[in-house]
């Protein structure tokens, strides 16, 4: 396994050598259980080094649906077609093993990623580390004097309850994508993903992969596999309760499962209705 340069010799053994937004995290991981001869290596890369954007807070929460207009233009749709016809004895056969419509699967894939084509260009590892530190009394600081400024009513506890709350989920996501990555043959840091630190074809988050990714061969095949995305998209909404037929309003009510916006479930439903015809 590469560990991004680093012999066994060299590793450090004091967390006073980590830079200091980290050593708090980094305390947390190896109390949690994770080996810091893994993860020392990896946090004293300039390449893991914090990034400010993903310490931020933003006053804006929810998506718009112009954002999702592109996909259902022609060219898009088009392209989601053909995609199908070429995959159409792996998406018969996903439909039949966990009864979820091929042309939803198709439909999930081109938004996410456009089949492979865009799975992010962020790197795991600091992305999600950068939001599990936000909750630092020094970032916290920081976010209250820029908020303050556009609002001076946005209270000091409603950004901690806000930071708190993503710090913990990007907290979670992080120590599962190092549990993933700590066995492959890739060096960790080279992982990319989106701005949320989601993987591959399908865009799962690191706890979701874990838990619903259908993988033949190896975490580095599944990034980029179109079997390994249809099937792991078939079992994450059948675990959700997915089956076909489901009434439109519930349909968009698992969807938003897979994200958390109700213009990106219209959309996927709109786009899966449009490859039908």
């Amino acid at each position: 396994m590469v560990l991004v340069g680093f012999s066994s010799s060299g590793l450090a053994n004091d967390l006073r050598d980590v830079p200091p937004p980290y050593q708090a995290l980094l305390d947390r991981l190896i109390k949690d259980g994770l080996d810091k001869e893994f993860l020392f290596p990896l946090f004293l890369d300039r390449r893991a080094e914090p990034i400010p954007n993903r310490m931020a807070i933003s006053l804006l929460t929810r998506e718009i649906p112009e954002i999702y207009a592109k996909f259902l233009t022609f060219e898009w749709i088009l392209l989601a077609k053909s995609f199908l016809r070429q995959n159409l004895t792996i998406l018969k056969e996903m439909e039949r093993k966990f009864d979820v419509e091929k042309e939803v699967a198709v439909a999930i894939l081109l938004v996410e990623s456009r089949f492979g084509e865009n799975t992010g260009k962020h790197r795991v590892i600091p992305t999600l580390a950068s939001m599990a530190i936000m909750n630092s009394t020094e970032n916290l600081l920081k976010n209250y004097s820029t908020i303050w400024e556009m609002n001076p009513e946005i209270s000091y506890d409603w950004i901690e309850n806000v930071a708190n709350r993503r710090a913990n989920w990007a907290y979670k996501e992080l120590k599962c994508f190092l549990e993933i990555i700590r066995s492959e043959d890739m060096d960790p840091l080279e992982v990319y993903g989106s701005i949320a630190g989601a993987l591959g074809m399908p865009q799962f988050i690191p706890s979701s992969y874990i838990a619903y990714a259908m993988n033949r061969n190896s975490f580095k095949d599944w990034l980029y596999d179109p079997e390994g995305a249809i099937f792991s998209i078939g079992n994450y909404l059948k675990s959700h309760g997915w089956k076909r037929g489901l009434p439109i309003h519930q349909q968009k009510k698992l969807l938003w499962h897979y994200n958390r916006s109700d213009p990106y479930g219209e959309t996927i439903l709109k786009i899966a209705q449009k490859i039908r015809n």
